[in-house]
C-alpha cells in the first residue's frame, strides 16, 4: 500500500470517529398508552422543564421533543399486556420470555415533553417495555423524542 492511500485511510478514519451520528429508534416503542396519576404528570413536568433548561445548549434548539418517564406500572394495569407485547414490533423477545414465564413485566409510562411550549403535550403517556438509552431519539406513539429517563 502506497503512503498516501494509507494516509487518506488515516483522514477518513480520523473523520468518522468526530463525527457525532445519532441512530433513531425508527420501531414505535410504545405498547399502549396511559394515563399516569395527576401528581406524576406534574412531578415529570417539571422534571422535563429542569432538565430543557439546563441542557438546552447541549442538546441543541432545535430539539422539538424529549419523552420523560413519568410512572411504572404494574403489568395487570395494561388490559391484554400479552397480546399487545406479541404485536408489538418495539418489544424484544427476551421481555416476551420474561412475562410467559412469570407474569411480570417492568413497564413504563412515558410522557412527551414539548420545548417549544415548555409543557406535556397531554396528559395521556406511553407504556413502554423497552426504554432506550438515556439521550437516544426515538419513537413513541406519533412522536419522535430524545429520552430523559425521570428527568434528573
Amino acid at each position: 500500500m502506497k503512503a498516501s492511500q494509507i494516509g487518506m485511510i488515516g483522514v477518513v478514519l480520523l473523520l468518522n470517529s468526530c463525527a457525532e451520528f445519532e441512530v433513531v429508534r425508527n420501531t414505535d416503542l410504545a405498547i399502549d398508552t396511559y394515563a399516569p396519576p395527576s401528581d406524576a404528570l406534574r412531578v415529570a413536568e417539571t422534571r422535563a422543564k429542569n432538565y430543557w433548561a439546563k441542557h438546552q445548549k447541549e442538546i441543541g434548539q432545535d430539539t422539538r421533543y424529549l419523552a420523560v418517564q413519568s410512572d411504572v406500572l404494574f403489568s395487570d394495569e395494561i388490559p391484554n399486556l400479552y397480546a399487545k407485547l406479541v404485536n408489538s414490533p418495539g418489544v424484544n423477545s427476551s421481555a416476551l420470555e420474561d412475562f410467559e414465564n412469570n407474569n411480570e413485566l417492568d413497564v413504563y409510562c412515558v410522557n412527551i415533553f414539548d420545548t417549544r411550549t415548555n409543557k406535556l403535550v397531554e396528559a395521556e403517556g406511553y407504556a413502554v417495555v423497552d426504554l432506550p438509552g438515556l439521550g437516544r431519539t426515538a419513537h413513541f406513539g406519533t412522536y419522535s423524542a430524545r429520552y430523559i429517563g425521570t428527568g434528573q
